[in-house]
């Protein structure tokens, strides 16, 4: 004697939705944002842009790009802790407040970055 197998107590439901789904997409079709052609990677033929003119438009247009402490920490190498103390300290760019959170405009932090000094290699002149 074989038992036949009851289907899921949620295939039903999930069968209707999907009816439902389908004549609400045949009613009322989404706009192209929302459709993945849109979101279909580019043509070959397309080419991107090169970084460096990306790099020189973003900085100037708009306003400049707040970092949260996870990236400053992830760009300088260091932690919150040793960060805190350079700004108390006069070393480090000192964060904006925004929204309750502490923000560094990219623009400090990369300025502190270049004028770090350079490594001493073997060979160099002294």
């Amino acid at each position: 004697m074989t038992t036949k197998k009851k289907p899921s107590a949620q295939v039903e439901p999930a069968q209707k939705a999907a009816a439902i789904k389908a004549a609400n997409e045949a009613t009322c079709p989404q706009p192209n944002w929302l459709r993945r052609e849109s979101l279909s990677p580019p043509r070959e033929t397309e080419t991107p842009p090169a970084p460096e003119r990306l790099r020189a438009s973003d900085r100037s247009q708009g306003p400049p790009r707040l970092l949260d402490r996870h990236e400053v920490c992830a760009l300088v190498g260091a932690s919150y802790p040793t960060i805190w103390l350079w700004m108390t300290r006069g070393k480090f760019p000192r964060s904006r407040i925004v929204g309750g959170k502490s923000k560094w405009l990219s623009s400090e932090v990369e300025t502190w970055l270049a004028a770090l000094p350079l490594r001493k290699l073997k060979g160099d002149a002294e």
